[in-house]
């Protein structure tokens, strides 16, 4: 979950087995989750189709930005695509050559001797102030309010100080088990399956296609929150990706290294590089965002689940062609 930040990374900175008449109760859960996703993915598939040149809608400004409220409960608009990997167990390590981004844009700092700031505010606090501060704190135990926090929303943070009468909170930062200094990165949609200090409880940017929804709740009065599915589309290459709303930020404009890569006409990588980290972003408005309010999807939330509720969602919504015509409005 994101902080008070603009969503742009700072570049360069960064089954069950057989033989048995009865299933361990863990194995018939996961036969239980199964089996709902599949009545899920059925739902979806008896939806009626809207009318495919059906672009009637309504346009305000939600968040701050400009959408249009369409026929039949969905929300669109345009934006550029930022990149957050926020979600994966590779996007943070103490050693920042070993993790896919810098920390600094993981959390804000209270200084017990100064304003608080953001981590990721520019280049020099990053590398500087904020590792510098970091150091501090940490060797401090995190909840010494003399010294200062860190409240982490890039990574999951728990307990809290009191750093000059404010109460901060999210401060420790978890790590993840003979990781090697990874640390757990949360997205504010979870299997509650998993502990939140179980990095499998979120959902994997980099393998999974997902979004970013306003935390100021602009779009929860139109059922957009949180396991929301929706669609991603660029008229420049004609491709749309399905895509499930992971996370909260800024506002409509970031998505998954997985969903930027699929619409770049690129496949996911688990194994991905520093390199290819930002392949796929867009950073002008012509990306065409589409959420279908009111439909979500129940966990778990792996790739082959998302894409599938996803694309019987798009098609009960009107499919490519009314996302086209939407488009061109």
């Amino acid at each position: 979950m994101h902080g008070d930040k603009t969503g742009q990374l700072i570049p360069g900175r960064e089954g069950v087995p057989g033989g048995s008449d009865t299933l361990p109760p863990r194995m018939l859960n996961l036969a239980v989750r199964s089996l709902t996703s599949i009545v899920l993915l059925s739902a979806f598939a008896t939806m009626p189709v809207v009318a495919q040149s059906d672009c009637v809608g309504e346009t305000k400004v939600l968040g701050g930005q400009s959408m249009t409220l369409l026929s039949g409960g969905s929300v669109m608009a345009r934006a550029k695509l930022n990149i957050n990997i926020d979600g994966s167990g590779r996007a943070y390590n103490w050693d920042n050559s070993k993790g896919l981004i810098h920390l600094c844009n993981a959390g804000r700092v209270y200084p017990a001797d100064g304003p608080g700031y953001e981590g990721s505010a520019d280049g020099p606090t990053c590398t500087g102030k904020f590792m510098n501060d970091l150091a501090r704190i940490k060797a401090a135990g995190w909840t010494d309010g003399s010294v200062g926090a860190i409240s982490w929303y890039g990574v999951l943070g728990t307990g809290t100080a009191v750093v000059q009468g404010r109460n901060v909170r999210g401060v420790t930062p978890a790590e993840i088990p003979d990781s090697g200094g990874l640390l757990v990165s949360p997205t504010t949609l979870g299997d509650p399956a998993f502990p939140v200090t179980d990095q499998r409880r979120y959902v994997d940017p980099l393998v999974v296609a997902s979004a970013v929804i306003p935390s100021s709740g602009a779009l929860t009065p139109h059922g957009v929150v949180p396991g929301t599915l929706g669609v991603a589309y660029r008229a420049k290459t004609g491709r749309a990706v399905p895509f499930i709303v992971s996370d909260l930020g800024p506002r409509v404009g970031e998505g998954s290294p997985a969903l930027a890569r699929r619409l770049a006409g690129l496949e996911p990588k688990a194994a991905l590089t520093r390199a290819e980290r930002f392949q796929g972003i867009v950073d002008t408005p012509d990306v065409v965002w589409v959420f279908f309010g009111g439909n979500k999807v129940a966990p778990p939330y792996n790739a082959e689940t998302v894409e599938a509720a996803g694309q019987a969602a798009f098609q009960a919504w009107g499919g490519l062609a009314r996302l086209q015509a939407c488009a061109a409005r």
